[in-house]
C-alpha cells in the first residue's frame, strides 16, 4: 500500500503512520470476505485503488467541519470506511439495500473496532424520512451509485439545514446535471474534477457537490 502511504502524506498532508495500520486490516478484511461476497473484483489482490478513489476528492474539498456522515450504497464499505479511517471523530453511517453487503460492513467494523460508526440495511429513500436519520447528517455521500436525480432524491432528507451532497462520478456528466438540476431549479451544484491524480490511478473522476441556494 505504498501509493496510499504516499497519498496520505504527499497530497493530504498527513502523516500516514497514523492512518495505515488500520487501512492495512481493512484491505485484510475486505479481500477475506470479497473470497465470499462479490464486493470488488473476485481478480483483487488488493483494495488500494479503491481506498485511493474512495479519498481523492479531499485534495480539493475540506471536511474540516464534518460531523455526521451518510454514505449511501456503501458495498464494501466504500467511500465510508475509508473516511472514517481519515477521520475517525466524524460519526459515520453506511447505507445498503444489500442484506450481506451490510453484514459484512458490520462484521469489518466490529473487528476494526471503529467508534460512532454504523451500518444499516434498507432503501434509502425510506430510511432518509425516518426520525432517527431525517435531517441528521452534515455531508451525504455516494461513489458510482446511480445518477445524480437519483441520489439527490434519495439523500436530499437525510441532510440537516446547512447539509450537501458529495457524489463521486467518472466521465461525462452534463445529461446527469441537466436531469437534477429540473428537479429543482434552487439548487447550487458545483463540479470539481481531479486530472493531475493520474500517478494515484485516479482518473477521470470528479465529485459534484449538491446544496440548497436558500
Amino acid at each position: 500500500m505504498e501509493l496510499l502511504k504516499r497519498f496520505i502524506e504527499k497530497e493530504l498532508h498527513k502523516d500516514p503512520s497514523l492512518f495505515m495500520n488500520d487501512f492495512i486490516l481493512f484491505e485484510k478484511l475486505l479481500l477475506e470476505w470479497n473470497d465470499k461476497i462479490n464486493l470488488i473484483s473476485r481478480k483483487s489482490v488488493s483494495a488500494e485503488d479503491h481506498i485511493i478513489n474512495s479519498v481523492f476528492f479531499l485534495t480539493k474539498y475540506s471536511f474540516k467541519n464534518v460531523k455526521t456522515v451518510a454514505d449511501i450504497g456503501s458495498g464494501g464499505g466504500f467511500p465510508g470506511i475509508p473516511l472514517k479511517i481519515l477521520f475517525p471523530e466524524i460519526k459515520i453511517t453506511l447505507i445498503d439495500s444489500i442484506r450481506k453487503k451490510v453484514n459484512v460492513q458490520q462484521d469489518i467494523i466490529g473487528k476494526m473496532g471503529l467508534k460512532k460508526t454504523e451500518a444499516v440495511c434498507g432503501r434509502a429513500e425510506e430510511l432518509s424520512v425516518d426520525s432517527k436519520y431525517k435531517a441528521k447528517y452534515d455531508i451525504v455521500i455516494s461513489k458510482a451509485v446511480s445518477s445524480l436525480d437519483n441520489l439527490y432524491l434519495w439523500g436530499k432528507n437525510f441532510l440537516n439545514s446547512g447539509g450537501r451532497m458529495i457524489c463521486i462520478k467518472g466521465g461525462s456528466i452534463d445529461e446527469e446535471v441537466s436531469s437534477l438540476l429540473k428537479l429543482n431549479k434552487n439548487l447550487s451544484v458545483e463540479i470539481i474534477s481531479f486530472e493531475e491524480l493520474l500517478p494515484y490511478s485516479v482518473e477521470d473522476k470528479k465529485i459534484v457537490v449538491i446544496k440548497n441556494k436558500y
